[in-house]
């Protein structure tokens, strides 16, 4: 993540919280790893289409800036899925 756009969110959803008057979430107390929270996307493509549908970021950082940025998501995922890794010339190499 790049550090500018990091601190532009945190600073906006910050500001949208008190704007909007959300409440505050329970305090965590004991061992936060126990903490029932909701998971983090665990790919970039599943983090990037959660981004695209979030009315909340499209407000606080902009739906021009968040329309780009999903592309550029979406065409290094793209680009992943189309690489063929050591991995997969090693196994697939030795069936031939």
């Amino acid at each position: 993540m790049n550090a500018y756009i990091a601190l532009a969110a945190s600073v906006g959803a910050g500001l949208y919280g008190v704007e909007h008057e959300l409440p505050l979430p329970p305090e965590t107390t004991g061992n936060g790893y126990d903490a029932k929270a909701t998971p983090l996307p665990s790919t970039l493509r599943t983090a990037t289409e959660a981004l695209s549908r979030s009315k909340e970021v499209r407000e606080i950082l902009g739906a021009e800036f968040v329309d780009h940025y999903v592309r550029t998501r979406d065409w290094e995922c793209r680009q992943f899925e189309a690489a063929v890794t050591k991995w997969e010339l090693e196994r697939y190499f030795e069936i031939i």
